[in-house]
């Protein structure tokens, strides 16, 4: 397509667009033959080999307000793709689309509304205020927990034919799946494994009052491992050694947590300092898909348009950020690292984004304290 900017009027109001498009004559021509040729080769019409049917024909076993239906919506999404990339414009909202005028063959202007990204500048001499969080801590009860996991994970089940106990393994299956739970008062599901036998069947029963049948394939004792042990299953040569290992790590993910917290509190600052606007379309499209996974009530939807609204203005000043600041991850280490993690691209990409852009805050314009 050939450019034909004198039949585009653009009209910006903030992070609003509207745009009104008037489609050539000559286009509107041209589509209208693609598309004959493509029910030419489509349509069977007794008589006619494929493509040699005539129009009149074609039109009536398709319908006529059909055909022109669908040139009108080609011509309007073709239009609007073209526009679009030449003006370089990136709706974050679903374009609202109005036919304007529509003449079979003739005549086609429609227009299309969205919204974009604010536009904002850092000033050179901008220093922003980033308070730091508490320092990264491990609780005692945090590397015991862990500690009660790994030897649990390393204990021996050793099957019974008694009724199953508190703290016994239960196996139930449904259809070809095999699920494992434990048997315990202090759970749900657990509570009703109690008391359970290998070779019969089970009702369960959620919290929601769903019932589900289950064979009960097998009902195990747990036999954990001494302290030592662990300690050696797990390559380690005493338990203090391992319950160190545990901490160690327990307190590189406090401090990789912490550092994420002194990340968002940077970019929160900045966007904050900027005054940085969060579309209002943009933002109840995001709002009404989120609000899917939770109940409809007035105090849910506030407190998710709240944490929507905080979570937008951070990845639309990580978007400014990184195209001003050329903080792009190189696609490369990308993929990568998205190997080595067994994670998507899409999710290493992101973050390392957020890494670059609130790091480059922290380092170019924090102020000292």
């Amino acid at each position: 397509m050939a450019s034909d900017v004198e039949n585009i009027q653009v009209k910006r109001e903030g992070t609003s667009v509207s745009i009104e498009i008037k489609v050539p004559k000559d286009a509107i021509r041209k589509k209208e033959e693609e598309i004959l040729r493509l029910l030419g080769q489509e349509l069977k019409i007794p008589g006619f080999r494929p493509g040699k049917a005539p129009k009149h024909l074609l039109l009536r076993r398709y319908g006529e307000e059909n055909f022109w239906e669908e040139v009108r919506e080609n011509l309007i999404q073709d239009w609007l793709n073209r526009t679009l990339k030449e003006l370089d414009l990136h709706p974050l909202t679903t374009p609202k689309v109005k036919t304007l005028e529509f003449v079979k063959g003739e005549a086609l202007s429609f227009q299309a509304e969205f919204e974009i990204l604010p536009e904002f500048t850092i000033p050179e001499d901008l220093k922003i205020s980033v308070e730091e969080p508490p320092p990264a801590e491990v609780r005692e009860e945090e590397v015991e927990g862990v500690l009660n996991d790994l030897r649990r994970e390393a204990a021996t089940l050793v099957p019974k034919d008694t009724a199953a106990e508190e703290g016994d393994i239960v196996h139930i299956k449904r259809g070809e799946h095999i699920w494992e739970g434990q048997a315990t008062a202090s759970k749900p599901i657990g509570k009703q494994l109690l008391g359970v036998k290998a070779g019969t069947r089970v009702v369960l029963s959620d919290e929601e009052g769903n019932a589900e049948e289950f064979e009960v394939v097998g009902v195990y004792r747990l036999v954990l491992p001494s302290p030592e042990e662990t300690a050696r299953h797990y390559g380690k040569s005493s338990w203090e050694e391992l319950k160190e290992e545990v901490r160690k790590e327990l307190l590189a993910r406090a401090e990789a947590r912490r550092r994420d917290e002194l990340r968002r509190r940077a970019l929160d600052a900045l966007a904050e300092a900027l005054n940085i606007p969060v579309p209002p379309g943009f933002l109840a499209e995001t709002v009404e898909e989120e609000m899917k996974r939770f109940p409809k009530t007035e105090e849910v939807r506030a407190k998710v348009e709240e944490a929507v609204a905080l979570r937008l203005r951070r990845e639309i000043l990580i978007h400014r950020l990184a195209e001003e600041k050329n903080l792009e991850p190189d696609p490369e280490e990308v993929r990568k690292l998205a190997a080595q993690e067994g994670e998507e691209e899409e999710v290493i990409h992101n973050r390392l984004l957020f890494e670059r852009t609130a790091d480059w805050i922290l380092a170019n314009l924090r102020r000292e304290e």
